[in-house]
């Protein structure tokens, strides 16, 4: 079974996220982990624009207090 984005993804991004507070990584840094993560475990899976979006609200769930 091919791997993809998933809730479990999704709070493993959240976890990388705040462990480089205070250096909080950019959206396309998040994209680009997700992506290599992906990649990785030996997934070809290609992120959708609803993916995307999950990746972005993740981002700024776990960045809104530097805003």
């Amino acid at each position: 079974m091919e791997s993809k984005f998933t809730w479990y993804e999704s709070n493993q991004l959240q976890d990388w996220i705040v462990s480089k507070k205070p250096f909080y990584p950019n959206l396309d840094e998040c994209i680009v982990w997700v992506e290599e993560k992906l990649k990785r475990e030996g997934s070809s899976y290609e992120l959708t624009r609803e993916d995307l979006e999950d990746i972005e609200i993740a981002h700024e769930f776990q960045t809104s207090d530097i805003n």
